[in-house]
């Protein structure tokens, strides 16, 4: 139905906080986390962040430019995100000078 199962995702996040995993990363740059939309990250991200108690939860940012990289890493940080992992575009491939540029832009937002 386009939704995505919060429920699901407390089941599974919370087996993996049962298990002993020492915090979360959520919306990998795998599976269906670069189809997510901004909002829906947020959603997966307070989602996790429920569920995992005082341990931390980073948002994977993996987006195509750097303006919506360093829009949703402004965001994380907003919602109380631990941490970010940071994917280079997985669209623009960059040489080595661009590829830092893109990480220190996200970083500085």
């Amino acid at each position: 139905d386009d939704r995505l199962d919060h429920a699901e995702m407390e089941r599974c996040f919370a087996l993996q906080m049962k298990a002993g995993c020492d915090g979360i990363i959520v919306c990998g740059s795998l599976g269906e986390g670069p189809m997510l939309s901004h909002d829906e990250k947020i959603d997966v991200l307070k989602t996790a962040q429920k569920i995992a108690g005082n341990k931390p939860v980073l948002l994977t940012v993996n987006e195509p430019g750097t303006r919506e990289a360093a829009a949703i890493a402004r965001r994380a940080a907003k919602e109380g995100a631990d941490g970010l992992m940071v994917v280079p575009s997985p669209i623009y491939h960059t040489n080595a000078e661009e590829t830092v540029a893109a990480l220190r832009a996200v970083a500085e937002a």
